[in-house]
């Protein structure tokens, strides 16, 4: 299977090296203000300079301690700017632009570019040299990994490699990613907040639809004409429902494409025929994609069980991948959980 996500598989921050200068007029510093200069830089060049141990998909890696002049790409890029990782250049990150509010948006359109979005064979080796990177953080997912010239990459800077399997996993990489640019704790400001409230969520239709089953549809997964992307659980949408207690009952045909497949649109009933609510993403503003409006306007998804009984749930924000966005997908699924007929009975 290859997902052309995002049409391919579909702060201002550039905080690189920063020059300490000291301010002042040239013979009005006393001696004690440039041993406190001197002592600062010294400092500063030591916490570059201690390494540790950093256990990573590509083996135990030696990191800085305190990395300066990160490049992140694949799914470490939103983490670690919405955590003021010291990026210093990144891998366009398209699929989350509508997600971000104006801080994020400007950030990340602040830092250069190194690699096309969702296809990381378009990597610039030489733009990641000119970033002068400390560390590099490669997020894309563990398939694409022989896509990239990990050699070269380490001959500029330690690698970390961690990819997902499945979309579902930016919940534990995300936290990886964080503590490997060592910004933690600005990571984990907004996981409390989604675990209340999916919890909230959870709790609030238990009893109303805890035993019905649920299947997805990726709205952005483009695929041949004729065929759309059912996804099972913690797949593209439906991993935003992983901790709300549904059910997404079944799996590939294929257990190499782990969360969802490539089906014929005459094959719909076969697929989606025996779940009771269809979930599937929609933009920001409620709009279906093109490939979803061509998929819903067939005879055959019309005559679904849980298309013809009003059991579609549309989810705003459905790829995020970060705690912060996530919360703004779990308002939406709140609203469409709401609007089911087995919570207007």
């Amino acid at each position: 299977m290859q997902l052309k996500e995002l049409s391919r598989l579909r702060q201002a921050v550039v905080l690189g090296a920063t020059a300490i200068l000291a301010v002042g007029v040239v013979g009005c510093s006393s001696s004690d203000d440039s041993a406190g200069s001197d002592s600062g830089a010294t400092s500063s060049a030591a916490a570059s300079s201690e390494k540790r141990t950093f256990e990573a998909q590509n083996g135990a890696i030696e990191i800085p301690a305190e990395p300066q002049s990160i490049v992140a790409c694949g799914y470490a890029v939103l983490p670690l700017i919405q955590a003021k990782a010291n990026l210093s250049a990144v891998c366009e990150w398209t699929r989350e632009v509508d997600n971000m509010d104006a801080e994020t948006k400007a950030a990340y359109d602040a830092l250069p570019k190194v690699a096309q979005d969702a296809d990381i064979s378009t990597l610039d080796y030489e733009g990641v040299s000119a970033a002068d990177p400390d560390l590099i953080i490669m997020g894309v997912p563990a398939r694409a990994q022989s896509m990239v010239d990990m050699a070269k990459l380490q001959s500029l800077a330690p690698v970390v490699f961690l990819g997902p399997k499945a979309p579902g996993e930016w919940r534990t990489l995300g936290e990886q990613f964080a503590d490997a640019a060592g910004v933690s704790d600005n990571y984990g400001e907004f996981k409390q907040q989604y675990d209340d409230k999916a919890g909230q969520i959870a709790a609030k239709y238990k009893d109303s639809l805890g035993t019905l089953t649920f299947g997805g549809v990726c709205d952005s997964c483009a695929g041949d004409p004729g065929e759309f992307y059912r996804e099972f659980t913690s797949s593209y949408t439906t991993n935003l429902f992983d901790d709300l207690g549904l059910q997404f009952p079944g799996q590939p045909a294929d257990p190499a494409d782990v969360h969802g497949e490539f089906v014929s649109t005459e094959q719909i009933a076969a697929s989606l025929g025996n779940v009771d609510v269809i979930v599937y993403g929609v933009g920001p503003d409620g709009q279906v994609s093109p490939e979803l409006q061509a998929l819903m306007d067939s005879p055959l998804w019309k005559s679904l069980p849980a298309v013809q009984a009003g059991n579609v749930v549309p989810v705003k924000h459905a790829l995020a991948a970060t705690y912060q966005t996530a919360l703004l997908a779990l308002d939406s699924i709140d609203e469409g959980l709401s609007k089911l007929p087995a919570n207007k009975q």
